[in-house]
């Protein structure tokens, strides 16, 4: 097997605590046809000086003024030769097979994308439980209905090895939420993907993460996001139910969540409307969504009040 170039992005900024973690589980791949194409977005610690440390070859250093993680993702792309791109999020790491392993369902499933499974972890004292191999090839509604129903990290750049020409007319948006609206369109692009249940990638869960940080902004720019994808892909799909869905799933978990933030905005924007809306009864009993799901969703059509008190009485009752 020919191995092609594959192009590594890791968009870092300030990310001198956990830089060096990351490129070690990069630079010490089993997959060495690599450019790795590190773009330091405005850095003003000692990351550049870690980047530097490492004299490999195969090491591509640009830097630029801080522009927000979305533009500096189209940077590294721009930047790319390679005919596969891999992102990796630079406070996260992957096992050292991962390139290989994902390249190679690739060619051997005919597929444009391969996932593969992530674990999350708190600190690096961790024990990964090893699965028997599970393959799946997955059409672009089934990955999406994954992506609207919050499954896994279907929703996610990372994780994922993307064949390049997917990226000739898509691009991230310069606005907070990235990932979310670029994928389903890479995705409907593809047509298909193989999804493998081996965990390759590790995503370090911070509190002080970008994605980890509910701040009103990201939380109405992921609402604007979500109804630009549903229209989107209403265009591109016709009548699909996890469309309908992945929007009351969306305006539940605002108001789940983050309701005391935007009440303003909750309600200029007239969120609950919008929720009705979509809401069909039909469509959330059909829905290949959990039992629990839908009865939330149900109760929410009645009050969202009374559904966040029977959520929380619920979440407590489980732990």
């Amino acid at each position: 097997m020919k191995n092609e170039l594959i192009s590594v992005i890791i968009n870092v900024y300030n990310g001198e605590d956990y830089l060096k973690k990351c490129l070690d589980s990069i630079i010490n791949q089993t997959y060495q046809n690599l450019e790795i194409i590190i773009v330091n977005d405005g850095s003003t610690d000692n990351t550049l000086k870690i980047i530097n440390s490492y004299q490999d070859k195969r090491i591509k250093v640009i830097t630029t003024k801080n522009q927000g993680l979305s533009l500096s993702r189209n940077v590294g792309i721009d930047a790319a030769t390679g005919n596969y791109l891999y992102f990796v999020d630079v406070d996260d790491f992957i096992e050292l097979d991962t390139i290989k392993y994902l390249y190679q369902l690739i060619k051997k499933h005919h597929q444009k994308i391969a996932i593969a499974n992530y674990m999350n972890f708190y600190d690096y004292d961790f024990v990964v439980d090893k699965k028997k191999e599970e393959i799946e090839i997955l059409d672009a509604q089934s990955l999406i209905e994954n992506v609207l129903y919050m499954k896994g990290r279907y929703g996610t750049i990372w994780n994922k090895l993307f064949h390049k020409d997917l990226f000739k007319t898509i691009r991230f948006e310069n606005r907070i939420v990235n990932d979310v609206v670029v994928i389903y369109k890479l995705y409907l692009e593809a047509g298909s993907a193989v999804f493998s249940n081996q965990i390759k990638y590790y995503y370090y869960n911070r509190c002080d993460s970008i994605s980890g940080i509910r701040k009103p902004a990201r939380t109405l720019d992921m609402y604007q996001a979500s109804l630009e994808r549903f229209d989107y892909l209403n265009q591109a799909l016709g009548n699909f139910i996890a469309n309908d869905i992945g929007i009351l799933l969306m305006i539940y978990n605002i108001y789940l969540k983050d309701y005391s933030k935007i009440k303003k905005e909750y309600q200029k924007l007239n969120i609950k409307g919008e929720y009705q809306k979509h809401y069909q009864l039909k469509k959330v009993l059909k829905a290949d969504i959990k039992f629990d799901d839908k009865i939330k969703l149900i109760i929410f059509r009645i009050s969202p009040r009374l559904s966040k008190i029977i959520t929380k009485l619920y979440l407590f009752i489980k732990k």
